[in-house]
Order: structure tokens, then C-alpha cells, then sequence
């Protein structure tokens, strides 16, 4: 497992911004973290006193971000170039009944051009919340 800190120094998601807490396992192809950051009420992708499960995305592919920094030995830069199939099961994520926010992130497919992932969000008791895929461009430059 590895905690907040060490995420903070594996992605480029820094501070606030960073949605994720701790990750608990990962392998080659996959990535289990989680969060409570769905119930900060200084969570900056608040709007309107509210947060959108569509942030849930973000930290999707945030997760997916932390599973390429912990298996790439590269450490090409990336950035979401699209998303696919994005399904969202609840009104809203700041629901105080979800409780700890489970994260998982599949490496579905990848090459030297980028990465596919799926992931999904799911509630402390495991209802998926929101889950879909994220395609990754990778910036590899020859210097």
C-alpha cells in the first residue's frame, strides 16, 4: 500500500487536486486505490455546494495515471485524450453514505502511442457509482 504522500510525488495531480488517498494493490495490469476526497467541502471541483459524479472520472483516470507511474519504467508524459463509454449511476459523489470511495483502474490495451483504461467508482459497500475508459496519448519525445 502506499499513502497520499508518496501518490503526491508519483502524478502530476498536486495538492487538492489530487483525488486519491491510498493505493492499496496493483500489478501489471491493474490498480485498486481509494479516497474520501468526494466529502472534503474544500474540494475544489466543488460547484454550486455540490460535487458531480462526473468528477469520478477524474479520479479514474487519476488512478489510472498512479498505475502508469508505478508499472511504466519510461515515465512518459500523458495526457486523456478521450474518454468512451462513460456511464454514471448517482446524482451526485459528495454523498456522505458512500463512505470511502473505492477506485480501480484496468490497463486494458497500450503501445508506444498510448494507453486505454477502464475504471470504475464504487461506494464502501460496493455499488459502482460511475465507471467507463479513458484513452492516454503518450508524449515520447526522442531529445
Amino acid at each position: 500500500m502506499i499513502d497520499r504522500a508518496a501518490i503526491l510525488a508519483l502524478i502530476p495531480h498536486q495538492g487538492a487536486s489530487c483525488l486519491l488517498d491510498a493505493a492499496h494493490s496493483w500489478n501489471a495490469q491493474e490498480l485498486r486505490a481509494s479516497t474520501r476526497a468526494h466529502l472534503d467541502s474544500a474540494n475544489p471541483f466543488r460547484w454550486g455546494g455540490r460535487l458531480a459524479p462526473l468528477i469520478a472520472v477524474e479520479m479514474g483516470m487519476q488512478a489510472a495515471a498512479l498505475h502508469g507511474a508505478l508499472t511504466e519504467s519510461e515515465g512518459a508524459p500523458g495526457w486523456l485524450a478521450t474518454l468512451r463509454d462513460v456511464e454514471i449511476r448517482c446524482e451526485r459523489l459528495d454523498d456522505p453514505s458512500f463512505g470511502v470511495l473505492r477506485i480501480d483502474a484496468l490497463r486494458e490495451q497500450g503501445d508506444a502511442a498510448g494507453l486505454i483504461y477502464g475504471y470504475s467508482i464504487s461506494t464502501e459497500q460496493g455499488d459502482i457509482l460511475v465507471r467507463g475508459r479513458g484513452i492516454v496519448m503518450l508524449n515520447k519525445l526522442n531529445g
